[in-house]
This record gives structure tokens, C-alpha cells and sequence, in this order.
């Protein structure tokens, strides 16, 4: 089976979230940087010339932004995106791991990056400790990469929510306004129908 890739370009936030921790500086940019960083993202196979002229700019005007924004750190890398069935991994879950006290998260964090199955991983609020995005082949394989997880030291517990269906991963949008930008984006309410007094209904 072909491997269907695509390149794709990682970006940061420019307004990242902190929780008692000092705010990194956000870098100035404007509409066009957020749109040149869109189109990379999309395809970052893209030539300095043709994203150029969706955006307006010479290729050299492009090129500049470019490494302006590789130089602050928002695109951090460029790389592909794989189709993981065709890899045979079509099978992903997310696993909350509660660690105790001897098994500080830290310390979990490099045994779980030593692990092919793991391809998210981020330290969270609440009872649990790490939330751990995996994919596997199978609910088997599944089930012995928990196994594996439970016999390290410290590990408490593990929770697991398996995807039955991905809608959409697509990563950061630089170009599209937030909600709280554009005001609320909730579904509208259906209208309820109005009540009709008895003269109305009986047609008089």
C-alpha cells in the first residue's frame, strides 16, 4: 500500500497560554505573515514564488518573512504529514497516566518518548498527571503498550479512551480569527415554535 504523505510546516502560538509562568514575548505579525503561514502549513513544498503571488510579495520579500519567523521560533520545523493506516496504525487512543510520588511526571516523560506508540504527550490538571495520544495496530498491541505503562514504577493508574472516529486533526490555524475574536461560534439554538391561543387554532 502507498504511503500517502504531505509536507506540512509547524508553527507556534503567538499569544501561547501560561498558567503562573512568565508570557513568552509574542513576535509582531501581520495578516500576510499569518497567510504565508497557512499556505506553508497546507503545502510547505511550496516555492518562495508561488506563495509570493498568492500573497503579493517577490519571492525575496517571501523568503525574508520566512526566516523572520524561523528566527523567533514560530516555525520550528518543516516535516511530513503520514496517513498512519497506511502504516498500519490505525488504531489510536488517548491513555491519562497518574503517577505517584515516586515516579515524579518529569522523570515519566523520557520513558514515554523511548515509546514508538506515543505520539502526543502533555502534562495536565486534575487527578491524573499525563495525557499520552498513542496509536497502535491493534486493540492487542494496544493493550500490551498499556501493560508495558503499568509495570513502571510509580505509575499508578492508567485511563483509556480509545477514537473511534478522527474527524479532523489539522493543527493551528494562523490566519483564521478565534472565537474570541469573531464573537461566538456555538450552534444556534433551534427556534421553538410559538404557542398559539385557542381562538388561533380553531381559525376565528
Amino acid at each position: 500500500m502507498p504511503i500517502r504523505t504531505k509536507e506540512k510546516t509547524s508553527v507556534v502560538p503567538s499569544k501561547p497560554k501560561t498558567f503562573g509562568l512568565d508570557p513568552v514575548p509574542a513576535v509582531p505579525m501581520d495578516a500576510t505573515d499569518r497567510r504565508l503561514l497557512s499556505l506553508m502549513r497546507e503545502d510547505s513544498r511550496r516555492s518562495y514564488a508561488d506563495l509570493g503571488r498568492l500573497v503579493n510579495l517577490s519571492a525575496p520579500a517571501v523568503f525574508e518573512r520566512a526566516r523572520k519567523l524561523e528566527r523567533a521560533g514560530i516555525i520550528r520545523r518543516h516535516t511530513v504529514d503520514v496517513d498512519p493506516l497506511a502504516l498500519g496504525l490505525g488504531f489510536c487512543a488517548f491513555v491519562r497516566i497518574a503517577t505517584g510520588g515516586e515516579l515524579p511526571c518529569d522523570n515519566l516523560v523520557p520513558f514515554l518518548a523511548g515509546l514508538s506508540e506515543v505520539e502526543e504527550c502533555h502534562a495536565i490538571a486534575g487527578e491524573d498527571s499525563i495525557l499520552a495520544k498513542v496509536r497502535t495496530a491493534s486493540p492487542l498491541a494496544l493493550e500490551f503498550l498499556l501493560q508495558k505503562l503499568k509495570q513502571v514504577p510509580g505509575v499508578q493508574r492508567t485511563v483509556t479512551t480509545v477514537v473511534l472516529q478522527t474527524h479532523f486533526e489539522r493543527g493551528l490555524q494562523p490566519d483564521r480569527p478565534s472565537a474570541e475574536d469573531s464573537g461566538s461560534t456555538s450552534p444556534a439554538e433551534p427556534r421553538r415554535p410559538t404557542r398559539r391561543s385557542k381562538k388561533e387554532a380553531a381559525g376565528g
